[in-house]
């Protein structure tokens, strides 16, 4: 539905309290602090996330947890991101912001900050912070980036922290004596959604002792008025406009202009979409297979099924199999763009539309060419450099070669 048609306006106690609410670093809650502490915990230098989630490892969580406004009394003897919902659900707030990326730092992958938008967040007030999250949390957290089961249908995080209120919060949820209890609630709407809700104020919590089992024992979830006047809006524009539906990158004229009305401090915000890549000049990319690594000179101009042709005849394989290229997006959602043969005429990008200088390419980018959906192989790609001026060619250049690659047909003999 076009989400232009209808806008829906705040009822009087709406407009009351939104006008009367304070935003600062700690109001309505705190999720502009501990979001800030997030930025200057990571850094100028970013910091080493895991390679296989991407996300934080065992040895920074307990100092990141001491950062946050209010740290929890963590008894776990190992425990993961996960076991920190607050700060879980501030990495998925990052990165489905914009202002992140992961770049390869050797073997290791390192969780930077973007530069140009990071000076766009500190050039904003309390207010336009606190509604570019808003926007962030609403339309591109996906359970994806932290590694969440993603249900078919529902495009963003925000749709189970609203359903949980309209479902749930109509009174307080004394969670010890309630069937939704937290084995219920840690995965319905989730630990890291329920995390969120606080920091923006939508619900106040209480807790029991934190135990060796249970480091978040939620006792009390009560709905805050600013949750009854912001929420209670998006109950029924989500309802009756469906505008969670549809994709980013159309026109949002909705609540955001009717918010507005209200609220004259909110004037800018951080990007909803960022800006197309169209890089441009000859990168350097380092290709990775068992134990054999090609150095390629790529002109960022030629499609990906040559950059396909390049890799493969490089490594000495016969481009005779359907194959993919997959990357993380900006936001930290899998991406992949397929061989045009695997076009079911849906929505998706096919290999031969696509120049290699097309995708979100930075130093130290990492991403996979996929060969082969029987076999599998997994061609590990590394952009080594970005485009100079004293580094030119009009085609695919093979500059270096080290190590053995493996076969791509095996004799029956070297299965042995």
């Amino acid at each position: 539905m076009d989400n232009k048609s209808e806008n829906i306006a705040l009822s009087a106690t709406q407009i009351h309290i939104l006008q009367n609410q304070a935003f600062t670093d700690n109001s309505p809650g705190a999720i502009v602090k501990d979001f800030n502490s997030l930025l200057d915990f990571i850094g100028a230098q970013g910091i080493i996330v895991s390679e296989k989630t991407q996300q934080f490892t065992l040895n920074v969580l307990a100092a990141l947890n001491q950062q946050m406004h209010r740290p929890l009394d963590m008894k776990l003897k190992r425990p993961l991101q996960k076991s920190y919902p607050h700060i879980n659900g501030l990495y998925l707030l990052l990165r489905c912001s914009g202002l992140s990326y992961l770049q390869q730092d050797g073997k290791k992958i390192r969780l930077m900050l973007s530069e140009q938008l990071l000076t766009d967040w500190y050039a904003l007030n309390p207010t336009e912070r606190y509604f570019s999250l808003l926007q962030a949390f609403c339309y591109r957290a996906d359970a994806e980036i932290i590694s969440e089961c993603v249900s078919y249908g529902q495009p963003s995080c925000f749709f189970y922290c609203l359903a949980f209120f309209q479902g749930h919060l109509g009174t307080e949820i004394d969670v010890a004596n309630s069937r939704y209890g937290l084995s219920h609630l840690r995965y319905i709407p989730g630990y890291y959604n329920l995390a969120l809700m606080e920091l923006f104020g939508f619900i106040e919590v209480e807790c029991a002792i934190a135990t060796e089992k249970e480091t978040w024992p939620l006792s009390k979830i009560k709905a805050t008025t600013w949750a009854q006047a912001l929420l209670g809006y998006f109950s029924q524009y989500f309802g009756k406009v469906g505008v969670f539906t549809n994709p980013i990158d159309k026109p949002i004229d909705g609540w955001e202009t009717e918010f507005k009305k209200y609220l004259p401090a909110w004037q800018q915000g951080l990007s909803l979409v960022l800006p197309k890549t169209n890089t441009e000049g000859t990168l350097v990319f380092s290709v990775n297979l068992g134990k054999a690594i090609c150095r390629l000179a790529v002109p960022a101009d030629i499609t990906l099924d040559q950059l396909a042709s390049g890799i493969l005849s490089a490594f000495a394989f016969n481009n005779d199999h359907l194959y993919e290229f997959v990357y993380i997006n900006q936001y930290g959602i899998e991406e992949s763009i397929i061989h045009p043969y695997l076009d079911d005429g849906g929505d998706h990008f096919t290999t031969d539309t696509h120049a290699v200088g097309s995708l979100p390419l930075y130093q130290g980018m990492g991403f996979i060419f996929h060969f082969d959906f029987g076999d599998d192989w997994e061609f590990m790609v590394n952009v080594e450099s970005m485009p100079t001026p004293k580094l030119a060619f009009t085609e695919l250049t093979v500059l270096e070669k080290r190590g053995k690659p493996p076969k791509q047909y095996p004799d029956y003999g070297d299965l042995d």
